[in-house]
C-alpha cells in the first residue's frame, strides 16, 4: 500500500522534473499542484551574476505577477531575478513593452489603456454610447473585425438609428482613436504584436533579449495570444507553457480549451503535476467527475487535509412538496454554512461563498466562532456574548447565541437532568419566552470580550453564580470553572474567539463572497457554492459526452469546487435535491444533508 509520504515524494518529483525540464515544454497542472513553487524554483535556478539575456515570467493578472516577485525577493533572497534582464509581469504588458511599442512610429503619442472607458472621446452616436459597450472580435486568419452590441435592443428604444448604424460608427470610432490618436486596448495591442512577430527582424531582437518565456495560466490565452506564441515557438524562442485546461472559463474572451490543445500538440515534451496540495480526497474526487473520461482519475491529495476528509455538505433551502427546509432562502443557507463550518473549526474569514453570477452570490455576514465550539467552556460563552452584543449580528446568529446560553443555565440549574432542554423547560413549567429573557439577561451581564481571558473567566464565573434558578426546588450545581488553556489566559478574549480587534470597528468576521470568475486563483478552507438554477449543470454533468473539455458551464463549476481545501458545501432550491444527491451517489461521493443550522455547540 502506498503511504502518504510516498505519494508526496511522487508529487515533489513531478515538480522537480518541471523545474529542470528543458524548454519548450508544456506542463499540465491540476488545482493546488504548486505551480507558483515550480515557477519560482525554476527561476531561482538561474545563476546569479550579470547576464545579457533573461527569462520572462508572464501571467494574466497583476496579483499573480506580484506574488512571483514577492517569492523571489522575500522567500529566496533573489531580488536580482525581478530586474533587468529578466521580466515579471502580465501578458498584456509584455506584448506592449517588447512587441508593440518599440516597432510603432514615433507619432502619435501611443497609449496603452485597459479599457475604452479611460478615453473620454470613446463614445458613439447621438446617444453617446460608450465604446466599451461594443464587442469587437478579430479573426487573425482573415484579419476581419466583427462588431456586436449586446445591449442594443434596450438602448435603442425610439431611436432613428439601427443597431447596424451604431456598430458601423463604433468600428470607425475605434479605428480613429487607434490609428490617429494612438490609443490601444488589449485587442489592438495583440493585433499589432501579431503583425510584428510575423517580421523575422522583430522576433530576432526578442530572441536576443530572452532565453526563455514562461506563460502561466495559459488556458486563459485567446486565439490571438496563441497565434503570437505559435510564431515565437516557430522562431525557436524556448517556451514554457503551464495550464489546466479544465479551468478555462474565459470563452467569452475567445479563450477555448480546444485551441490550447491544438497549440500544445506542437510542443514536443509534456509533463503533468497531479499532486494536489490544497484539497481533501472528497473534493478531488468530486472535481474529477467533471473532467473528460480519459482524465477522469482523481488528483492525488497530498496536502495537510488528506486525512481529515469532510463529506460534501448539502444545504437545500425552501420547500418541495412535502419536503420543507428550515432555511427559506440562500441567505439562511449562508448563515447555516458558516455555523456548520465553525463546528469543524473553520473561522468565517476562511469561508468563501461563490456563484456563477454576481447576482446569485450569497452575500451574508457570517457568525463569529469559538475555536473550541464543541466544548462547554469560556470560549463558547464569550462567543455568545459577543454575538448577542453585536449591533449587526444576524437574527439567526443571535438565536444561536441564546440557545447556547440557555444550555449553560439549564446545566447549572438542573445538573442531574438527562433529557433535552425542551423537555426540561416543560417539566419545570418555564415558558420558552421566559427562558429567552433569562438567557438574554445572562449574556448581557457577562464581561466584554476586550479583557484578558483570565479576567473574563473570573468575572463570568461570578455572573453565572448569581443567576437564580428557574424553580425554587432546583438543586444548583457548583458554578462552572469555564476552562481556558493556561497558555491563553493572558491573551485578549476577543482574539481567542476569532474576532477582530475592537479598534477595527468590525464586531465580527465576515465571510468572503464573489463570483467564480473573480475568485479564480484564490482558495479557502470552506467554500459554499450556490446553484440557484442547477438543471443545466445537472444535465451536463450526467451526459457522458459533456465535460470540462466541451462545456464552459462545467469548467466554471470545476473552478468553484477546486477552491476548497477542507469543506465544500452546495446550496440550491429543495426542488433539485433529489437530482443533486442522486448524482453524488452515482459517483460515490460522500455527502451529508442539513436543513437547519446547528442548534448548539455541544
Amino acid at each position: 500500500m502506498t503511504t502518504i509520504e510516498e505519494l508526496r515524494s511522487q508529487a515533489r518529483a513531478q515538480q522537480d522534473e518541471a523545474v529542470r525540464a528543458q524548454a519548450p515544454v508544456f506542463v499540465r497542472a491540476c488545482p493546488g499542484a504548486g505551480k507558483t513553487r515550480v515557477l519560482v524554483e525554476r527561476h531561482c535556478a538561474t545563476e546569479p551574476g550579470p547576464r545579457r539575456t533573461g527569462r520572462a515570467l508572464l501571467s494574466f493578472t497583476n496579483v499573480a505577477a506580484d506574488e512571483l516577485r514577492e517569492r523571489c525577493t522575500s522567500h529566496r533572497g533573489r531580488s536580482d531575478l525581478t530586474a533587468f534582464p529578466h521580466y515579471i509581469g502580465t501578458f498584456d504588458s509584455f506584448l506592449w513593452r517588447y512587441l508593440v511599442r518599440p516597432f510603432v512610429p514615433a507619432s502619435p503619442a501611443w497609449q496603452h489603456v485597459l479599457s475604452w472607458d479611460q478615453v473620454p472621446a470613446a463614445v458613439v452616436g447621438p446617444r453617446r454610447i460608450p465604446l466599451s459597450s461594443f464587442d469587437f472580435a478579430y479573426d487573425h486568419v482573415t484579419q476581419h473585425l466583427d462588431v456586436d452590441w449586446p445591449d442594443a435592443d434596450r438602448r435603442l428604444h425610439n431611436s432613428q438609428l439601427t443597431k447596424d448604424d451604431y456598430c458601423l460608427q463604433a468600428a470607425r470610432t475605434r479605428e480613429r482613436l487607434w490609428q490617429t490618436k494612438g490609443y490601444m486596448t488589449g485587442l489592438e495591442v495583440r493585433i499589432a504584436a501579431l503583425d510584428h512577430v510575423r517580421n523575422p527582424a522583430c522576433v530576432d531582437l526578442l530572441t536576443h533579449r530572452f532565453f526563455e518565456i514562461v506563460v502561466d495560466e495559459a488556458q486563459d490565452c485567446s486565439a490571438l495570444d496563441l497565434a503570437i506564441l505559435a510564431h515565437l515557438h516557430k522562431a525557436g524562442l524556448p517556451l514554457v507553457i503551464m495550464a489546466d485546461t479544465d479551468q478555462g472559463i474565459y470563452e467569452w474572451n475567445d479563450a477555448r480549451p480546444e485551441d490550447l490543445d491544438h497549440f500544445t500538440r506542437g510542443i514536443p515534451e509534456h509533463l503533468e503535476l497531479a499532486g494536489n496540495w490544497r484539497s481533501s480526497p472528497t473534493i478531488c474526487a468530486l472535481a474529477a467527475t467533471l473532467r473528460p473520461p480519459h482524465r477522469g482519475t482523481s488528483d492525488l491529495p497530498v496536502g495537510e487535509h488528506r486525512e481529515g476528509d469532510l463529506p460534501v455538505l448539502l444545504l437545500p433551502y425552501g420547500k418541495n412538496r412535502k419536503q420543507i427546509s428550515g432555511m427559506t432562502d440562500v441567505t439562511d443557507a449562508g448563515e447555516a454554512f458558516t455555523a456548520w463550518a465553525a463546528l469543524d473549526g473553520i473561522a468565517p474569514d476562511d469561508c468563501l461563498a461563490l456563484a456563477h453570477s454576481n447576482s446569485a452570490v450569497p452575500k451574508v455576514r457570517s457568525q463569529p466562532a469559538p475555536k473550541l465550539p464543541k466544548s462547554r467552556d469560556a470560549l463558547a460563552l464569550a462567543w455568545c456574548q459577543s454575538v448577542f452584543a453585536a449591533a449587526d449580528a444576524s437574527p439567526r446568529a443571535r438565536s444561536h447565541a441564546l440557545a447556547v446560553a440557555t444550555d449553560f443555565l439549564c446545566a447549572y440549574w438542573y445538573p442531574n437532568h438527562t433529557g433535552t432542554v425542551a423537555d426540561l423547560l416543560t417539566q419545570q413549567e418555564i415558558s420558552a419566552a421566559l427562558m429567552r429573557r433569562r438567557a438574554a439577561a445572562f449574556l448581557d451581564a457577562l464581561p466584554p470580550d476586550t479583557v484578558t481571558a483570565r479576567e473574563w473567566r473570573g468575572r463570568a464565573r461570578d455572573v453565572l453564580a448569581g443567576q437564580l434558578p428557574g424553580a425554587a426546588h432546583a438543586s444548583l450545581a457548583a458554578p462552572a470553572r469555564l476552562y481556558v488553556p493556561n497558555a491563553d489566559l493572558d491573551k485578549p478574549m476577543r482574539s481567542l474567539i476569532g474576532l477582530s480587534d475592537a479598534g477595527e470597528g468590525t464586531p465580527s468576521s465576515v465571510m468572503r463572497s464573489s463570483s467564480v470568475h473573480q475568485a479564480k486563483g484564490s482558495e479557502a478552507e470552506a467554500v459554499l457554492l450556490h446553484l440557484p438554477r442547477p438543471q443545466a449543470l445537472l444535465d451536463g454533468w450526467e451526459d457522458p459526452y459533456t465535460h470540462t473539455a466541451t462545456s464552459e458551464l462545467l469548467r466554471v463549476h470545476y473552478v468553484a469546487i477546486t477552491r476548497a481545501r477542507r469543506l465544500l458545501s452546495l446550496t440550491y432550491p429543495y426542488s433539485k435535491h433529489d437530482g443533486i444527491s442522486g448524482l453524488l451517489e452515482l459517483h460515490e461521493i460522500n455527502y451529508r444533508v442539513e436543513t437547519t443550522p446547528p442548534t448548539g455547540l455541544w
